[in-house]
This record gives structure tokens, sequence and C-alpha cells, in this order.
């Protein structure tokens, strides 16, 4: 063979290996393991990080040994691995897209979360490795779980919060009730104290419904429900908002427009408490001025529609969209959690209806929609 030709076939060789020597060093910067795994599930390939995560001191001992064994200390294929179902595709097909899998890892009784990359390598026309990628999230994943409880933690004292906020109403109710019936309980006849103590007996059971529905809060339950006239039911949310707010309701003027009684399933406590917070809402928003609240009962062939207005001055457009969601509020004294309009979007939603919201001329208009069934459309005439 010539000289030129051994000097030039010389030189290719070490440019090869110079380019090796590159890659190398490129891929062992690489802080996380990067593993080449044949068809057999044999090693052929590794970088530095992955010596050091299979506690071997020598590249050569990770070479043409079965990567379960290596990594994961284990006798037989890693039930996580995906090179099982993974079928080989167009040789000229690019890989860019792993498939991942997170896995709990013990190693020397420490507990790491890691998260494993498989990037599909085909070989030949029917045959495939594998290069996998090991990254250990442990630190990230205990970040986010306490960023996870810490949120819950803020959750629960918004949920306590709006606890008290429900609870509020009966306990407020009972309070007055007990100082006048204090107050005046020589003077008064039989019939009236007795009156008051029912008055009681009815803030207690709305309290008892509110503790009632926190213990089943994560329960999905459907909502249970009885015939009744909501007729009824909205003139007694009428009733106890202008007793539990006698100063904001003192000169408001209420108008109840129906033409019948209407009558159809809907679970009495649930509805009133729908009812009581939007009035109550409507008496914050007058602000102790005069105005009226408008509750207007319209009938379609399947539906019914309740219509409650007041003249307080409406909702400004750049809030609207939110006041349905849960903890909003615009009320800029810092009283009230902002949970009174979300609780009757959820009512509403419980009982399979629709409510809507518009601000026009300066009237606020909440409209309520129920869906009615035959049966109950045809007692109405």
């Amino acid at each position: 063979m010539p000289e030129n030709s051994q000097n030039s076939d010389s030189t290719s060789v070490e440019k090869v290996a110079e380019k090796a020597r590159e890659l190398e060093a490129i891929y062992d910067v690489v802080q996380d393991p990067l593993v080449l795994i044949d068809s057999d599930f044999n090693i052929q390939r590794a970088n530095l990080a992955t010596i050091l995560f299979a506690k071997n001191n020598k590249y050569d001992e990770l070479l043409d040994r079965k990567c379960y064994e290596v990594l994961y200390q284990r006798s037989d294929i890693c039930p996580y691995c995906p090179k099982i179902n993974v079928k080989p595709k167009d040789k000229n097909q690019t890989y860019s897209t792993p498939i991942t899998r997170e896995i709990f890892f013990r190693s020397e009784d420490k507990k790491q979360t890691l998260l494993l990359e498989f990037y599909p390598y085909p070989k030949q026309e029917d045959l495939f490795w594998m290069v996998e990628k090991i990254s250990d999230v442990t630190k990230q994943r205990d970040k986010e779980e306490e960023s996870f409880r810490m949120r819950n933690l803020a959750s629960l004292g918004i949920l306590i919060s709006g606890i008290a906020h429900e609870l509020n109403n009966p306990l407020t109710g009972i309070s007055l009730t007990l100082q006048n019936l204090k107050a005046n309980w020589q003077n008064q006849p039989p019939e009236l104290i007795e009156k008051r103590l029912d008055m009681i007996k009815n803030d207690v059971s709305r309290a008892a419904i509110i503790v009632s529905d926190i213990i089943s809060f994560a329960k999905t339950d459907k909502v249970k429900v009885t015939l009744g006239d909501i007729v009824e039911t909205i003139n007694r949310a009428k009733d106890t908002v202008i007793r539990l707010y006698p100063h904001l309701s003192k000169n408001i003027v209420w108008r109840i427009s129906c033409d019948y009684e209407y009558q159809f399933p809907f679970h009495p406590g649930k509805m009133e408490r729908l009812f009581m917070n939007l009035f109550r809402n409507s008496l914050q928003a007058f602000d102790y001025r005069p105005g009226e609240i408008s509750i207007e009962l319209r009938k379609t062939k399947n539906w019914l529609h309740i219509i409650v207005e007041d003249n307080a001055g409406g909702i400004p457009d750049a809030i609207i969209q939110k006041i349905f969601d849960p903890f909003f509020t615009s009320n800029k004294s810092g009283t009230g959690t902002g949970l009174g309009l979300s609780i009757c979007h959820s009512i509403v939603k419980e009982h399979d209806g629709n409510i809507s919201v518009k601000s026009v001329e300066q009237k606020t208009r909440f409209t309520i929609s129920f869906p009615l069934t035959n049966d109950i459309t045809e007692q109405n005439p």
C-alpha cells in the first residue's frame, strides 16, 4: 500500500476518533444520565452521569449489561418500559417527541421521583434502539407539593370565611329574636311569643342545613327536591332579609308580580338561600338609600322565569362578568366574602336551571330560569 494512502487512512481514523471524543465531551457535560439501549435491553453507550447514577466506578462495567439490572437493580424488564410497545417506523423519521414515564425509585433508602424520557432510535429498517434520559425531579415535585399544600391552606381559610358568612344570617336572626323576647316577653301575648319561638326554630333549621351542606361538601349527590310554591318561598326570603337588615330595608319598596301560584320541585331551604342572597346583595347596593326591588314571575311552555330587578345604580361593565366567580367582591369596605352570588349560581345549577345578569339604565336585572316538566306545567293553566 502506498505511503500516502496509509497516511490518509491514519488521518481519517484520527479525525473520527477526535469527533467521538468531542461527542463524549458534549454528553458528559449533561448532568442527567443518558443511555443508549439496544433491542436486547443491553447498554451500548452512556454518559458520565449514568456511571454516578448506577454507582459504578468504570465505564466498561456498564456496557453490554441489561439496562434494568444496572440502572434499577431489577431482575426483569421494567414494567414502565415503553420499548416493548414501540414499533419501528421509517428509518428516516425523526423522533423528537419522547415517551415519558414518571416513577418512584428507592436507592439506598433514599426515595426519588424520576422522570424518564425515551427516544426511539432507528438502527436498521426493522430494528430500533432506545435513548433513555433520566431526570431526578424529586426536589421539583416536593416544591410543587408544598405549593399545593399552601394553596389548600389558603382555600381552607377562604372556605372557613365563607362558612361564617353563610351561618351569620340565621345566627343574626336568632340573636335579634332573642333580644326582642328578652326585652318584651312579660308584656307580649302567648301567641306572639310562640311566633318568635317559631322564628328561632326556623333559623336553627337553616343553620343546620348549612352545616349539613358543609359536611356533604365533597359529595356529588343530586339535590333532594319536593313540590313547593316558589312564590311562598320568595316571600319568606324577603321577610327574612327585612328582619335581618331592618335599616337597609327601611326605604325599600318591594313589588312581587305573579299571575298565580307557581309550584315545581325544588329544595326549599336552598331556594330560600338563593333569593336571600340576591335580596341582600340588592340591599347592600342601595346602601341605605331609597329604592325599589321588583320580582316578576313568567312562565313559558317548559320554563319558569324569575326576574329580580333593583334600581340601585347597576353593575359596572368591567366587573359584571366576574360577579358569579367564587370570592369575588366589589365591596370596598372589606366586608363580605364574595360568596353570595357564587352560591346563587351553584343552587340554580343544582336545580338544572340558568342564571344571567344584565345592567342597564342604573338597574340590575337577574333572570333565573328553571325547567318545568309536563306534569307540572299542566297544573298551571
